[in-house]
């Protein structure tokens, strides 16, 4: 109730109310009063409101206002809500202003001085007269769900997933030991590579759940060494990593592009036989941008190949992840060797 108490108000302060709304807030005015669609008497009540509301608009998610109760939590205007109050995801705010529908989280956590607290969030977009999404409306109740409670309903979760990766896993393996084209086994081979990725993200993130985002940098180092095993050729993949936090949804994500980049590297960019170096950096760049490079020094992509463009399959998939994380693809390749890059948001 008090959800919709604030979206309602909040929609009469900075859109206006209906026709009726409005003979009776002429009433209220004519009698001396202070109409019901006021902006000033309206951000008034919601400061005084017991649930914790706040105003989130800009590309950059800023919270425009947040009530008393909202401040109390540390959440004040200017800055970045996410970064404030935890409990909210990066992810439900992109979700809301993509879809322009409502998000909800009934058990998100948010670890204070005083321990962890579980709150009921909610996102609603506030449209303008042309569908476009103008700015979010966030409230936080607080639950009683306990820490145990939980925790053990994110085990379950959990377990349920990898069970399923893995027998999706096994199914593939059986497929291509069934097979006897090798273009099928290949693709089945490569496709088997592909969950596992997702299946090692998986395991690494679930320590992380609760806390809401992971050290890129740990997580780097620990992916690569697996790949490095993995790859065709003696080739060395040296990691180079900054300590980045990423949202946890962005790891399965960042894993796949990263699988697909020093797996191309090492299938094409030196010659049959011929060992060599593979370069992944992370760290922070313009604008606290997370930037992401893969570099080689082989021979070089083929003349006029776009990455941008490309229609093979890995470099499609690095696309769709990369457009999922809002990110940025580019390539500079010489016959000296090639470097991709991908910058991300701030995390």
């Amino acid at each position: 109730m008090a959800h919709i108490m604030a979206v309602t108000a909040y929609r009469n302060a900075e859109f206006g109310t209906d026709p009726g709304a409005d003979r009776a807030a002429g009433a209220d005015v004519a009698a001396g009063g202070v109409g019901i669609d006021d902006p000033a008497m309206l951000r008034s009540l919601l400061d005084q409101t017991p649930t914790p509301t706040a105003l989130v608009e800009g590309e950059g998610d800023r919270c425009a206002f947040a009530n008393a109760a909202f401040r109390a939590l540390g959440a004040i205007a200017g800055t970045n809500l996410t970064e404030r109050f935890p409990a909210l995801s990066l992810s439900m705010l992109i979700e809301a202003r993509r879809t322009g529908q409502p998000q909800r989280n009934r058990a998100a956590s948010d670890r204070t001085t005083d321990g962890e607290r579980f709150w009921d969030v909610r996102v609603t977009p506030l449209l303008g007269v042309n569908g476009v999404v103008r700015a979010l409306i966030v409230t936080a109740e607080e639950t009683p769900e306990s820490a145990a409670e939980h925790d053990r309903r994110l085990r379950d979760v959990s377990h349920r997933l990898k069970n399923t990766l893995q027998l999706v896993s096994s199914l593939l393996t059986l497929q291509t030991l069934s097979s006897k084209d090798p273009e099928v086994r290949r693709a089945l081979q490569s496709a088997g590579g592909r969950v596992g990725i997702v299946t090692q993200a998986h395991q690494r993130t679930h320590g992380a759940l609760r806390a809401g985002t992971v050290d890129m940098a740990v997580h780097l180092r620990e992916l690569c060494q697996e790949l490095e095993a993995t790859l065709p050729g003696a080739h060395r993949v040296k990691v180079t990593a900054e300590t980045t936090e990423m949202p946890m949804e962005s790891v399965i994500p960042f894993s796949l592009i990263v699988s697909e980049l020093v797996g191309n590297a090492a299938r094409h960019a030196f010659p049959a036989g011929v060992p060599g170096d593979i370069d992944v950096r992370l760290g922070r760049g313009e604008g606290g941008r997370i930037h992401l490079e893969v570099v080689d020094r082989g021979i070089g992509l083929p003349q006029g190949l776009d990455v941008a463009r490309a229609s093979t399959l890995g470099l499609k998939v690095v696309r769709a992840f990369v457009g999922q994380l809002r990110g940025r693809l580019t390539a500079d390749s010489s016959p000296y060797g090639t470097r991709v890059s991908v910058d991300f948001p701030p995390a």
